[in-house]
């Protein structure tokens, strides 16, 4: 009998997503919720192997142990690849155990990079990371480079004030703004909002991460271990990316971060990037600007448009932010902001 691939409806069918996660949980992976597809293998109509997808990311794969080895591991990578590249994505990634590496590997997938024995991140892409490097090359020039990381959920004073400081201090800033579309601002706005919040700043370049910079949103903790800070995790993973590649690639010799007084998974990137970036990369943590004796924030700014108090934010937000909340199609976010809460 052959192997037969089947899309499971873990969402509308309660028996299908039993057996899924009875499958899962015997190879000691914990189901998740941020699954956009999900297949099942199955051979004599039993469930013998299951993998997942959250838009181009393969997540939640296992095999019974009965059709291990064999070619079940490949009929459903490369089904669960297929999908993606179906789905109009040229790239695919995988956060996987050191382990099961090589079954990516014989599949196409490059490492990008692994946290000890805890993790390795792996791409297959047409245009992948070291398209993305090249690119970034091309944008370096002498002298003493810095960077910074945001998602920018708004653009808001507090991040103007972190690039400002970083232009003025070094020749060149690589700003880079989170590509992601997990945010209540849309990843095309945030990139264009900050372009125009540094336009006065002609020392400054800025870049979309792409898929090189994760949220925790989408970073997978199924096959970590309970005992494991799965923000820790993912933060050691991200400074690595940057440590070996980005900066390098940049002719980056500073990363600037604000501190973080209200967020514990924030400060705990901070402190692994202390940790990484030791003796390559000098990280420079900045106050949070403050106004009304409250430090400006996005999530700030979020919430005072919920609560339809637009004119509010104009105290906490470049006059190019404000001037995108007021227009049409910022009315039309804000109005989404209050529909979802």
């Amino acid at each position: 009998m052959e192997y037969e691939i089947r899309r499971l409806w873990i969402d509308r069918d309660p028996r299908q997503k039993q057996l899924w996660q009875n499958l899962l949980q015997s190879g000691g992976i914990r189901p998740e919720a941020a699954i956009s597809y999900c297949a099942g293998l199955f051979f004599e109509d039993r469930l013998v192997a299951t993998g997942s997808l959250y838009q181009n990311i393969i997540k939640c794969v296992a095999v019974s142990p009965a059709h291990q080895g064999g070619k079940a591991v490949s009929i459903l990578l490369s089904h669960l690849l297929s999908t993606v590249m179906e789905n109009g994505s040229s790239s695919c990634y995988v956060y996987t155990k050191p382990q099961a590496a090589r079954s990516f590997e014989e599949l196409g997938f490059s490492e990008l990079a692994r946290v000890d024995d805890q993790l390795v991140f792996m791409e297959r892409a047409i245009y992948g990371f070291p398209q993305y490097l090249k690119d970034l090359e091309r944008q370096r020039v002498p002298g003493r480079a810095a960077g910074i990381v945001m998602n920018a959920n708004p653009f808001t004073l507090g991040h103007r004030y972190l690039a400002e400081r970083a232009a003025r201090e070094n020749e060149t800033l690589h700003l880079f703004v989170l590509s992601e579309e997990l945010s209540a601002f849309p990843a095309a706005t945030r990139l264009e909002l900050v372009r125009r919040g540094v336009q006065h700043l002609p020392n400054v370049r800025v870049h979309s991460t792409g898929d090189y910079m994760v949220s925790a949103k989408t970073f997978p903790s199924y096959f970590l271990k309970e005992d494991v800070q799965v923000a820790k995790v993912q933060a050691t993973l991200d400074a690595i990316l940057f440590r070996d590649h980005i900066a390098p690639a940049a002719g980056i010799t500073r990363r600037y971060v604000g501190e973080e007084p209200l967020s514990p998974v924030t400060q705990l990137y901070n402190e692994s990037m202390k940790e990484v970036f030791h003796g390559a990369i000098d990280l420079v943590i900045l106050p949070r600007v403050e106004q009304g004796g409250n430090v400006i924030s996005a999530s700030r700014v979020r919430d005072l448009l919920r609560r339809g108090k637009t004119e509010e934010t104009k105290e906490l937000v470049p006059e190019s932010t404000y001037a995108y909340l007021i227009s049409p199609e910022g009315k039309a976010l804000i109005q989404k902001l209050q529909q979802e809460g």
